[in-house]
């Protein structure tokens, strides 16, 4: 593995930058938060990749790309939350699987499914990308958030991704839990750049879905 923070990737102090995430209720999906606990009892034994904080564990389903979060003033922001209930208001809360969990070149995540076209997460990307870029025009879709994906842990140095796969592949059992979608979350974005790495956010809407 290698540090996930490069020059590139590293935001600006104060920088924020607008997102849709879905986030994980960890309190209702037990089984999940098992199976998160587990990885992070893991990757704590490794010097060079640190646990995402619980509270900030999200999928990404799709950023406002170009467009820094101080330069969308409180108008647009409710226009682009309503956007989004608008979009969003036929369907219906589903259940993904996360796992088994990965081990790549900069983080470890959970897979997750659902991000084929017709399955949920897919639809959710499709109608939130919809709504972004005619808000905020289509450079703002510049990042490409498929595969579905819960990041569990950045890479704060140089290791062997293959070790920590197989500790992972071995040692997690079991690997897959079911995760709860019902609402899906605009939130403003902050980078911690210490150790660990993570995002937090602010919340400025909670979409609910129709129940299913």
């Amino acid at each position: 593995m290698k540090r996930f923070l490069t020059r590139k990737r590293t935001w600006a102090e104060g920088f924020t930058l607008l997102h849709v995430y879905l986030v994980p209720d960890l309190d209702h999906d037990r089984d999940l938060a098992r199976l998160v606990d587990d990885c992070g009892r893991l990757l704590s034994g490794y010097d060079f990749v640190k646990p995402v904080p619980a509270p900030w564990l999200h999928c990404t389903v799709a950023p406002v790309m170009g467009v820094p979060g101080a330069a969308v003033d409180a108008a647009t922001r409710a226009e682009f939350a309503i956007a989004l209930r608008g979009a969003l208001n036929g369907v219906p809360a589903f259940t993904l699987t996360a796992g088994s969990p990965l081990a790549g070149s900069t983080t470890v995540s959970l897979d997750l499914d659902g991000d084929l076209p017709g399955q949920p997460l897919h639809t959710v990307y499709t109608l939130t990308r919809k709504v972004i870029g005619e808000l905020f025009g289509p450079t703002a879709l510049a990042y490409e958030a498929m595969p579905g994906h819960l990041t569990l842990a950045y890479a704060t140095g140089a290791g062997d991704s293959g070790e920590v796969q197989s500790t992972l592949r071995t040692r997690v059992r079991p690997s897959h839990a079911p995760m709860t979608v019902r609402e899906v979350h605009l939130v403003d974005v902050r980078q911690h750049r210490g150790d660990p790495v993570y995002y937090s956010w602010t919340v400025l809407d909670r979409i609910p879905l129709r129940a299913p």
